[in-house]
């Protein structure tokens, strides 16, 4: 049981920093596409505060999935387990969410697993002029 317990443990600290990580970067994306976003387009509109929210976000939800399937052993429904969302947060503040649902180690049988944490959830605010 210790060692199983260990084991455990060091699987979910490990999820949770690539968690963590992802969304550091998804942050850093977000930030450098609303700066880019503010450019005119070829015909001479500049995008509305919701259209470059909702660009970004598709794109950080594709890059963070990449992610998460790069460094862990992840479930092919990787794209059920992740859940991105981007939500203004005040005058040139973004909230950056991220819920990963990771599968039980140990099963789900009966209500018994109490011990693993059913998803993981990292937070970054991004700020910008």
């Amino acid at each position: 049981p210790l060692f199983l317990g260990i084991f455990l443990f060091w699987e979910v600290l490990q999820t949770q920093q690539v968690v963590t990580r992802a969304t550091g970067d998804g942050a850093r994306q977000v930030f450098r596409l609303m700066q880019s976003a503010r450019e005119r387009k070829p015909d001479g509109t500049v995008p509305t505060d919701a259209d470059m929210r909702n660009s970004a976000a598709q794109q950080v939800q594709k890059s963070i999935t990449s992610t998460l399937k790069q460094y862990l052993s992840a479930p092919e429904d990787i794209n059920q387990r992740v859940s991105v969302t981007l939500t203004p947060t005040g005058s040139g503040q973004l909230t950056l969410d991220v819920s990963y649902a990771r599968p039980a180690i140990l099963g789900n049988g009966g209500g018994w697993n109490f011990i693993e944490p059913s998803s993981l959830k990292a937070r970054s605010v991004i700020h910008w002029p």
